[in-house]
């Protein structure tokens, strides 16, 4: 992901403190990631009054972070689409302690999942492939962070970084066959003819 994109965990993560936002910015990453996913457009007029409910109580955000925000969801549709698979997750970085970034991860994916459901809200009609990226993404969600491992310190950052691979896998999946789909705009007539 381009640094243009994150721009750091941490400067996110500060600016959305200072807004008072309880939202993490792994959270926000990956509810902007799932809407996309879902096939909500990169509209900021759509987009910010589902983060406003979701992220901040309904409330608007302040206007240096709300620029900030489509900003970022921008760059993130960008991402998605781009043919060079540039997307990555917005987490901490890689310096940083490996508990804290699984955390992250399964706030991300946990975000992702309650944003992709938000636009599609009837899984069976979708795909087997994309059923399965969803499922799997939920067992993302049941890491058990608690547990003590004996896998030294350099196998748990691999599985690390597979489990974050396989999870970028699974969002193209979702954003191939339903994000790049045109949304269809209007009540659906589902009276047989």
């Amino acid at each position: 992901m381009p640094l243009s994109l994150v721009q750091s965990y941490e400067r996110w993560s500060a600016a959305l403190d200072a807004a008072y936002v309880m939202a993490s910015a792994a959270e926000l990453h990956g509810l902007i990631s799932g809407l996309l996913c879902g096939g909500m457009p990169a509209d900021a007029s759509e987009f910010l009054p589902v983060l406003h409910d979701f992220l901040n109580d309904g409330q608007a955000l302040p206007q240096a972070l709300r620029t900030d925000v489509q900003q970022l969801i921008s760059n993130t549709s960008q991402s998605l689409s781009a043919a060079d698979y540039d997307f990555a997750l917005l987490l901490p970085h890689d310096d940083d302690a490996l508990i804290e970034r699984l955390e992250a991860m399964v706030e991300w994916a946990q975000a992702f999942l309650v944003g992709f459901s938000v636009q599609q809200t009837d899984l069976s009609l979708l795909s087997e492939e994309v059923r399965e990226a969803v499922n799997q993404l939920s067992e993302v969600t049941k890491v058990d962070l608690s547990t003590q491992d004996d896998a030294s310190a350099e196998e748990n950052e691999e599985a690390y970084f597979l489990v974050l691979e396989h999870i970028r896998l699974m969002v193209f999946s979702c954003y191939n066959e339903v994000g790049q789909r045109p949304a269809v705009k209007g009540p659906l007539n589902k009276t047989l003819h």
